[in-house]
């Protein structure tokens, strides 16, 4: 499919895969524009829009494809065959969708009613001060890693509420123009996401865009009721969302693979043929075992998750702690082979001009986001099987 082809009037999310896989040329070309920018061009996000990426996990009442992370993960994957950055923003845009679709109607309605395609960047770490005010709560503070935020129309951040209890966290959403950017997003990988900083100085969020950490992290966000034959919106959010980024992670590593072997398939070193070099061999047979694996263990957590939630089963915090560490496995296997992958590659992969110094620093700016941690999030599921207890919301 070419990348200025005509969107057709189904709503099968499979073509989102498709859709997504034509773009591939056209992001390696603007890769550099990508880099400089600290930004995806304004010419990737309208491709975005017009090919309806960031719609997968839209909700079917509000123009989206209404779909789930088998299909969403499957289409990141494929845009990282092109640009980690672009992959990176529409895995971000395209996730605070399903997010987005757990408010209450009314905020629903506010995001999408004048703009179906509107996106929300979010930095959700509970940074934030909050105390309730008549109608809402006033929010103030300061976030950082809010990718895509250049060309989001809305936010989501984490805050604290504070009143005569115990400090509980919720997920504020608010317009864009409420917040403060800060341009801080200097980095050495993952350059294009543009993920800045920003602060927010007492902005006033009305209550029907405000919910609790504790109703996402278990599936009865008010959304529930808006979409009730949307299994997306019933299901944990720890649950899901951390493939949402491992995904990204695994398509880096898959282009880098292919890559790999597309270069050293005529390349000769110091008069010998690098392709007939068994130690050059295992090590494309070892980094290619490992980026399938890492897809595979993604697949395969992903079809098991989505069957559960399907079902009406109750998700428990083994189900959890059993999600996230096979998203950090993914990436800890990713991440592995594209190290093998640039050792392979010899001193070319140095210069800037090889697609696999940005692959690898890319790579190491994923694998480096908490969500993706392998140390913090794998000790759950041992503690669990162990018979320790563990707090469901603490996954």
């Amino acid at each position: 499919m070419n990348v200025n082809a005509t969107i057709s009037d189904t709503r099968n999310a499979d073509v989102l895969v498709e859709r997504a896989k034509s773009l591939v040329p056209a992001l390696r070309q603007r890769a550099a524009q990508t880099l400089a920018e600290r930004k995806l061009p304004a010419e990737t996000i309208a491709d975005f829009q017009r090919l309806e990426l960031t719609r997968c996990l839209q909700p079917v009442k509000f123009g989206g494809y209404g779909a789930d992370y088998r299909v969403f993960s499957r289409m990141l994957r494929a845009l990282a065959q092109g640009c980690g950055s672009s992959a990176w923003v529409a895995a971000v845009h395209g996730e605070h969708n399903w997010v987005v679709g757990n408010y209450p109607e009314e905020a629903q309605r506010e995001v999408w009613g004048s703009n179906p395609h509107a996106v929300a960047s979010a930095s959700v770490a509970p940074n934030g001060t909050a105390e309730k005010v008549p109608g809402g709560f006033r929010l103030s503070g300061s976030w950082g890693f809010a990718s895509g935020i250049d060309h989001a129309q809305w936010i989501l951040l984490g805050g604290m509420v504070r009143g005569t209890g115990k400090p509980e966290p919720w997920m504020f959403l608010l317009p864009v123009s409420d917040v403060e950017i800060v341009d801080d997003w200097h980095v050495m990988g993952l350059c294009g996401t543009g993920s800045k900083s920003v602060v927010v100085k007492d902005a006033i969020v009305p209550a029907a865009r405000a919910v609790t950490l504790h109703d996402l992290r278990h599936g009865t966000a008010p959304g529930a009721a808006v979409h009730p034959d949307n299994p997306m919106v019933r299901t944990p959010r720890n649950l899901m969302a951390v493939f949402s980024l491992s995904s990204v992670v695994v398509g880096l590593a898959e282009r880098a693979v292919a890559e790999l072997i597309e270069f050293n398939r005529e390349r000769r070193s110091r008069g010998a043929r690098v392709a007939d070099i068994e130690a050059v061999q295992l090590m494309v047979s070892e980094a290619a075992a490992e980026a399938e694996a890492a897809a595979l263990v993604g697949e395969h957590t992903i079809a098991r998750n989505t069957a559960l939630v399907e079902s009406r089963q109750d998700i428990t915090a083994e189900h959890v702690a059993w999600s996230r560490r096979n998203s950090s496995y993914s990436t800890k296997l990713a991440q592995s082979a594209t190290r093998l992958v640039f050792e392979a590659a010899g001193g070319t992969a140095l210069f800037t001009t090889s697609p696999l110094q940005e692959i690898y620093r890319d790579i190491a700016a994923g694998a480096a986001h908490v969500s993706l941690t392998w140390h913090r999030f794998a000790p759950f599921y041992a503690q669990i099987k162990l018979g320790q207890t563990v707090d469901f919301d603490s996954i």
